[in-house]
């Protein structure tokens, strides 16, 4: 049986921008929900932002959940990183994007990715 090939002409050529995070203990799970999603939204009225999506994860070994929950937000965005940062940070400094007090205490870890080829399709019927 012949491998999957490379499917032409994608709809996925955007980067990502993931960003894990870490609620800090003493803020409640509905609390930090409410506000990422808040957050999340003011992020991509930034120029280059297209879209986000929220994730609750956890680690799985052997099938099972380990670890803490923690979050995920997976931004999608066009052009140079470097003109959404400084957007971001503008609309920061001018008080556009407002940030709890409890903000910096946020574990954050983010990561960018670029694609490479193209998007990869099943051949199913």
């Amino acid at each position: 049986m012949p491998l999957p090939s490379i499917v032409e002409g994608t709809d996925m050529s955007n980067n990502l921008y993931l960003v894990f995070s870490q609620r800090p203990s003493w803020i409640g799970r509905d609390e930090y929900h409410d506000w990422y999603t808040l957050h999340a939204q003011e992020n991509i009225e930034s120029a280059g932002f297209q879209t986000a999506q929220r994730y609750v994860v956890r680690e799985v070994q052997n099938g099972r959940p380990v670890g803490d929950e923690q979050h995920l937000c997976v931004y999608d965005y066009e052009g140079d990183m470097a003109t959404w940062r400084a957007d971001l940070s503008r609309r920061i400094e001018s008080g556009d994007i407002s940030l709890k007090e409890w903000h910096h205490d946020i574990a954050f870890r983010s990561w960018t990715c670029e694609p490479v080829g193209d998007l990869l399709r099943h051949h199913r019927p």
